[in-house]
């Protein structure tokens, strides 16, 4: 019963909430409601699971933040490259429009959007979900699928595509780096360069909530 009881939370939460959002209340300030999320979720961590107040920043194990950081910027790197390409070939219009035409906006976003956004997601659907729903999915590899696939989910709220695949493959990449360090400085710093990059180089307007003709 239990075991059902959580599974029926994690379809409401994960699944259900976000349709909602998207197709029932798209004029709702999506991000008041993540922060209030994600607030409960904060609340649920410092009270369960050995989730001490140092863990809503910083892993256990420093060395092995050290050593995961340089993996992840390496990966950063190339998949800056990839999406540099991607919008030379397909939008080469887009390609530094925001910081040229409004550098004081896009300099405003770059501080933002990890503040505002990137932190509560990762609360929520990094330590939150890894924390709360393990023993739905009890091998790594699960979790790892399981929290990229909601994680994209969420962005359907955007109702296009690319912030869909974007975002799962990104889902895939913190979730990964979270489970192997528990460590949100870390995966917050790892969606925060993805997300600015995005934003600088032209494909910001995939996430926004205005649907767009593609």
């Amino acid at each position: 019963m239990k075991k059902f009881l959580l599974w029926l939370e994690w379809i409401l939460l994960f699944v259900t909430a976000p349709i909602a959002i998207g197709f029932g209340l798209r004029n709702m300030p999506w991000l008041l409601l993540l922060a209030g999320v994600a607030v409960a979720a904060g609340i649920w961590l410092s009270q369960h699971g050995g989730f001490h107040r140092k863990h809503f920043w910083r892993g256990e194990n420093p060395a092995h933040e050290r050593q995961e950081l340089k993996k992840m910027l390496l990966r950063f790197m190339g998949c800056a490259i990839a999406l540099i390409g991607l919008v030379l070939a397909f939008f080469p219009h887009k390609l530094f429009h925001f910081p040229r035409t409004m550098p004081l906006y896009w300099a405003a976003l770059l501080i933002a959007y990890p503040l505002l956004s990137v932190y509560p997601q990762e609360l929520l659907y990094r330590a939150f979900f890894v924390r709360r729903y393990r023993h739905l999915f009890p091998r790594k590899e699960w979790l790892l699928v399981a929290s990229a696939l909601v994680f994209a989910w969420m962005h359907l709220i955007f109702r296009n595509p690319f912030a869909v695949v974007l975002t799962l493959v990104g889902g895939l990449f913190f979730t990964h780096t979270y489970i192997r360090t528990r460590s949100l400085r870390l995966v917050c710093l790892e969606h925060a360069l993805y997300g600015n990059l995005i934003f600088t180089i032209g494909l910001g307007e995939f996430f926004s909530q205005s649907p767009l003709s593609l």
